[in-house]
């Protein structure tokens, strides 16, 4: 059987390592493109800004969705927030972060972990086979694909040589564990607290992006909890957008964006939310 799949990206920077000193220098620097350059640079002397900033590192950080923006106005999206922050927390949080966030990268882009979950143990030579990669050539068809497959492993969710590829079951059903948030109820709170303190600056009209990152982040700091980008959204779908004591709207973007927020096909990049009573938005 052949797994059809849209066209999947090369990821040039595919080292662990060196995208999370990446997105550091991106998180440091927000919305200074030349510090970000600089910073970025000196984890590659030698190099050209060409080469790697232009044609590396600000391609595979925005194929992954780790980054927003473009220009001055570049800087981490909240699922490049949450690796960064969680780091600074502990070690295994930090790898429990990583592995949610390319979990889902693979479950939205690439779809490897779930055909390799269908197999028990798959030679390298018939994934390929499998797969119906979109690219320019037989050889960057493997190296796309050899690349994604070297990022799963590096986060643990595969076991992957030269051979064979297997699901490593123990670390995967651990992060289907970290990814399954279900309290309606206490990311309505969250969301609200968001907010409260965002809205302030906004008139009201908060992007979906930042209250995606000022969620995930204090949940990861308070909590301990994994909130992807794709969790904040489906937690988002569940509540209630109309009730007694509040109304949430959603605002249309202006023109093509990105981290759009989806709800029964449509798309929409900001939220607002009008109280009727003062107690529903001091809930905690």
């Amino acid at each position: 059987m052949m797994y059809r799949n849209k066209k999947i990206p090369l990821i040039k920077e595919y080292r662990m390592d060196k995208l999370r000193s990446c997105l550091k220098c991106i998180g440091n620097y927000a919305f200074n493109r030349d510090k970000q350059k600089e910073c970025i640079l000196n984890l590659y002397p030698g190099k050209s800004e060409k080469s790697v900033f232009r044609g590396m590192v600000i391609p595979s950080l925005r194929h992954l969705g780790l980054i927003v923006g473009y220009g001055d106005f570049l800087r981490l999206s909240a699922n490049g927030k949450l690796i960064i922050e969680s780091e600074s927390l502990s070690q295994n949080l930090y790898q429990r972060v990583l592995r949610a966030v390319m979990y889902e990268i693979d479950q939205n882009m690439f779809q490897f972990i779930g055909i390799i979950r269908n197999n028990d143990l798959i030679s390298v030579q018939n994934f390929i086979q499998l797969m119906d990669v979109n690219a320019p050539s037989d050889k960057q068809k493997r190296e796309r694909i050899s690349h994604w497959l070297s990022v799963l492993k590096e986060v643990g969710l595969i076991n992957y040589n030269a051979e064979n590829i297997v699901l490593n079951k123990q670390i995967y059903n651990q992060t289907l564990s970290d990814m399954d948030y279900k309290n309606v109820e206490e990311f309505r709170k969250q969301l609200f607290d968001a907010y409260s303190e965002l809205y302030k600056k906004t008139a009201g009209i908060v992007d979906i992006a930042d209250l995606r990152e000022k969620v995930a982040v204090e949940m990861l700091k308070n909590d301990k909890m994994t909130l992807t980008e794709g969790q904040f959204d489906k937690m988002l779908r569940e509540i209630h957008f109309v009730t007694d004591g509040y109304i949430i709207s959603f605002g249309r973007p202006m023109g093509a964006e990105e981290k759009l927020f989806e709800y029964k096909g449509n798309y929409f990049r900001t939220l607002s939310i009008h109280f009727f009573r003062k107690e529903v938005q001091n809930e905690r």
